[in-house]
């Protein structure tokens, strides 16, 4: 893997460096205690063949025997145990930083990504990281460590013998799981590549579903994932089977170091005749077996080296999301302007890549209390100036005064998959039964409450199931005004509505809203008598300012619009 890796994935390792270090030391005990399990039991079965061996001679041997065989499974346990908590964790700790990260993107137009994208991040590249730990560091460093304990063994019997059992060593530690990393690291890149589009366009076309049913085409998106998945399992097929034959390699090349061992061992421990020095052979041998096993994984961990990187350079982008270094916009804190008042001075956005400013030297006040019909055709800036509004996005010039907290309600509400009470309280936690249900009788869904079975704990559903577009909409004003928010900011809240149920969320809105100040932004223009202001912004400049009944008298494009309208 690359060798810059990012900071907070080393930070990972020196926060849990303790347990980092007791795994490791119980995983090499495991493989250690298997080793000499198999060892001792080789000798032992050897000494027990020897005519007129004493029960006293084999004791210690039965003993280490005991010994080893229950230290390998209580230290395999216990590392399992260790490194997986610490492994879960880093991967809490990580989701956590990958939500952060997620959120402060979530306003930025040029740096926001598909849901798929951030599905993926949250599931398969932490997936991969959590496998980076626990398939490829520790088995690699427990091989590694093992390596050199074995070489150091057969150096104290056999110099020349230790340095050829180096030389296999380094062949299976390190020769062949580079190879396999070579053999696998495009196709291995590409199928990951390949999973992530995967995961980008399936969420999309879920989403989608409907759309797709309607237009009689459900066969064709579910074929075209067919077929992705075929591509992919095919690519994961060849991958597999190059591992796999790398790793019979693998397991050829420590097969004839066991026939070297026999030899060594034979010459070395054989001459002597039959006496107890001879049960070394077999202890050499069936010790070096368990050797096999942790040798042998590698070559198929270590080819996935180019995955967890490259799902390690993806995170990165995420948690290590740091804050532009161009001078902040001014923003000012909320207050400056009186409680319930919303200032633009000159502010002017443009989103990346656009020719031309989304806002541009907007100014406009509105007043604590007042109620505000903001109109303007389709990329006119009226979207822009909500997101400005809530803090989504920042001005690239000019000032915004806020005063107090903004409740919105967007043209589609999300509800989320929780009780009626938690989608409720999303702003406010503290607020108590008898203001949430009073809050719904307000909004005109008293009626509604009263026929829930569970009431505050009904579930609501994903996306508001259950609950008709109107009654959505109208939850989500009460999640706005259980908040006691001073201003109520609702953008284009009229758009998948029926005229009925358009005015009645209307008359809802004015009555609800009284004493606080309303912005609405709408292309409508459907009892606008109502408001008491009304403002038109085109090519992101305020165009028309005035009253109803001003702007009635004084402007025809305006008497033109609201006959057309009605």
């Amino acid at each position: 893997m690359n060798a810059k890796r990012p900071k907070w994935f080393k930070s990972f390792l020196v926060k849990y460096r303790r347990s980092v270090i007791f795994a490791l030391v119980l995983g090499l005990a495991a493989s250690g205690c298997a080793a000499l399990l198999m060892f001792t039991s080789g000798y032992l079965i050897s000494a027990t063949a020897i005519p007129g061996i004493s029960l006293f001679t084999i004791m210690v041997p039965v003993a280490c025997v005991q010994l080893f065989g229950f230290g390998r499974p209580a230290a395999r346990y216990l590392e399992r145990l260790i490194s997986h908590d610490w492994v879960l964790k880093i991967t809490s700790d990580l989701r956590r930083m990958l939500y952060w990260g997620i959120e402060r993107r979530a306003g930025d137009p040029e740096r926001r990504r598909a849901a798929g994208e951030y599905l993926g991040l949250l599931s398969d590249d932490v997936a991969h990281l959590q496998n980076l730990y626990l398939r490829v560091v520790f088995p690699t460093a427990v091989a590694i460590l093992l390596a050199v304990g074995a070489s150091i063994v057969f150096g104290v019997f056999s110099i020349p013998f230790a340095l050829l059992m180096v030389l296999v060593f380094a062949l299976v530690v390190a020769v062949l799981p580079n190879v396999a990393l070579l053999a696998t690291r495009v196709q291995t890149a590409y199928a990951k590549s390949l999973r992530a589009q995967e995961y980008t366009s399936l969420t999309d076309d879920v989403l989608g579903a409907a759309d797709w049913v309607l237009a009689n085409r459900g066969a064709d998106a579910v074929g075209a994932h067919m077929k992705a998945s075929i591509t992919l399992r095919e690519i994961e097929l060849k991958l597999r089977t190059r591992q796999r034959v790398l790793s019979l390699v693998g397991t050829i090349v420590l097969g004839l170091a066991v026939c070297a061992v026999v030899v060594w061992s034979s010459g070395r421990f054989g001459s002597t005749g039959m006496d107890m020095s001879a049960g070394f052979i077999a202890a050499f041998v069936l010790g070096f077996f368990p050797l096999i096993e942790a040798f042998s994984v590698l070559p198929a961990a270590v080819s996935q080296a180019p995955v967890h990187e490259e799902s390690i350079l993806r995170l990165d982008e995420y948690v290590s999301d740091k804050p532009q270094t161009s001078p902040a916009p001014e923003i000012l804190e909320s207050g400056h302007c009186g409680q319930g008042a919303l200032v633009f001075d000159h502010v002017s956005y443009t989103y990346p890549g656009a020719s031309k400013p989304a806002l541009n030297g907007l100014t406009l006040t509105v007043d604590a209390g007042s109620s505000i019909a903001l109109l303007g055709r389709s990329g006119s800036g009226k979207s822009t100036f909500a997101e400005i509004a809530l803090g989504a996005l920042a001005p690239t010039s000019g000032t915004v005064d806020v005063g107090g907290t903004i409740g919105f309600l967007g043209q589609t509400p999300y509800l989320f998959n929780r009780s009626l009470r938690e989608n409720l309280t999303l702003g406010v936690l503290d607020a108590s039964d008898d203001k949430l249900v009073q809050t719904l009788e307000n909004v005109g869904l008293g009626e509604k409450f009263e026929s829930l079975e569970n009431g505050l704990d009904t579930i609501v559903g994903e996306t508001g199931v259950g609950f008709s577009g109107g009654e959505a909409h109208r939850i989500a004003l009460a999640r706005a005004l259980a908040a006691d928010t001073a201003i109520v900011l609702v953008d284009e809240p009229f758009a998948a509505l029926d005229p009925i149920t358009e005015t009645q969320l209307l008359d809802t809105l004015f009555t609800t809203c009284e004493g606080r100040t309303l912005v609405v932004i709408t292309h409508h223009l459907a009892q606008i008598e109502r408001f008491d202001r009304v403002v038109f912004i085109e090519d992101g400049r305020l165009d028309l300012d005035g009253s109803p009944a001003e702007l009635m008298e004084a402007s025809d494009r305006f008497r033109k619009l609201v006959e057309f309208d009605r």
